[in-house]
């Protein structure tokens, strides 16, 4: 069997390490920083990528390394022109060398950065998610709750080592009015790839417990723009502005407003702010409250004063019609006494001879004489009214009255 020719793995390496340098010296080309760290020398080192516009899955990938006198300079200039650190997640164009090593493979070596083309997608990311919002119909959904009159029960979304998170809690517990509030911190990372799942997870922590609050504080300090990028990614914004419940945003950035601030019910530029605005709303609501009470104590003088006035025109109204009604009471008395006593008197002696006629006619039934004229007669002994047989003996004198004469008689 004939062994087939062959080279070498490092005649391969050389081959195409010859084939690499007789390229032209630099591209530009557009990528993704994937991965970004800098080393203790001040050298940074990058995995640059390019992603599926559909799928974001990766198609290709490389190296790439900016040496330590070149990222001084561009560095600087890139955070000026952008307001942003070089950072993960960035779509950047940037002016490379191609290198080849035998031992390292191939890396991009980077001799220069357009800001102005990082500035581009950044502002095309953030127009694609607000009209994709606006499609979706939720961009001013969180923005048209109505806050509570007394927001004291806050969700805090934020890092508790937070600067930012630690201004808010001295503002709000110890504000001048002495105002009480109940704060539950909900822990967040606020920067870099964790922010935004973190924050959402937060989100929804807080939904099934949404009866315990009244409003949720989304809290960061300062950084710089790219630490900030989370808050543009659609995700995050379509969650706050779906929130049921009322969102206000100190985030601490002074150049650009995020889209989660857009879509947020309320959007302050710090976290101190953002307690500040709490504390105000209450002492609002205070002094709406004093001024309803002082009108409803003046409306109610005022009340008290008319009913002490319809009184008092009562009174006299009454006291008036009261004497008319004597006058007229004493005159029909004066007019119609004699009448009514001399009705009275004939009434009087009427029921008098007719009582006198029926005792008349009552004692003529009980009269003895009346009684012997119907055929009775009464018998007396000695004199005195004999009632029984047993009260007579042989011999006894008695006498027997009729009512035309008397008759003595001897047992």
């Amino acid at each position: 069997m004939t062994t087939p020719s062959s080279i070498s793995l490092k005649e391969l390496q050389l081959i195409i390490k010859q084939a690499v340098e007789a390229m032209p010296d630099t591209y530009w080309i557009a990528a993704e920083v994937n991965e970004l760290r800098e080393s203790a020398a001040g050298h940074c080192f990058l995995e640059l990528v390019q992603k599926d516009a559909d799928s974001s899955r990766i198609e290709a990938k490389a190296s790439a390394n900016i040496w330590a006198n070149v990222y001084r300079m561009l560095k600087a200039y890139f955070s000026s022109e952008t307001g942003m650190a070089l950072g993960e997640g960035m779509k950047v164009l940037v002016r490379v060398a191609v290198q080849y090593h035998e031992l390292y493979g191939l890396r991009l070596n980077i001799l220069d950065i357009d800001a102005a083309y990082t500035v581009g997608e950044v502002a095309l990311v953030r127009k694609r998610t607000i009209e994709q919002l606006c499609t979706d119909g939720v961009f001013d959904m969180n923005r048209e709750l109505e806050l509570p009159l007394l927001p004291q029960r806050i969700a805090v979304i934020s890092s508790e080592h937070a600067a930012g998170y630690g201004d808010f809690m001295q503002q709000l517990h110890h504000n001048g009015y002495g105002y009480t509030f109940r704060t539950v911190l909900f822990q967040a990372a606020m920067q870099g790839k964790e922010a935004e799942p973190d924050i959402i997870n937060m989100l929804e922590s807080i939904y099934a417990r949404a009866a315990e609050f009244d409003v949720v504080a989304i809290l960061r300090g300062g950084g710089s723009q790219s630490d900030l990028s989370c808050f543009d990614s659609y995700a995050l914004a379509s969650n706050v502005a779906q929130f049921p419940l009322p969102i206000i945003t100190g985030i601490g950035h002074d150049r650009d407003v995020s889209v989660v601030d857009m879509v947020a019910n309320t959007m302050l530029k710090t976290p101190t702010a953002a307690a500040e605005f709490l504390v105000e709303k209450i002492a609002e609501a205070d002094a709406q409250i004093e001024a309803l009470w002082e009108n409803l104590s003046e409306r109610w003088g005022c009340i008290a004063d008319d009913c002490e006035r319809q009184l008092q025109q009562l009174l006299y109204a009454l006291a008036s019609h009261t004497q008319r009604h004597v006058q007229q009471e004493k005159k029909l008395t004066a007019d119609y006494l004699p009448q009514r006593l001399a009705q009275a008197a004939s009434q009087a002696i009427m029921r008098n001879h007719l009582a006198i006629d029926k005792l008349s006619s009552e004692l003529k039934l009980v009269d003895p004489a009346g009684i012997l004229q119907r055929g009775y007669s009464i018998t007396l002994k000695n004199g005195a009214l004999l009632k029984s047989a047993t009260d007579v003996k042989a011999g006894d004198r008695i006498e027997t009255i009729l009512h035309d004469g008397r008759i003595a008689s001897s047992v």
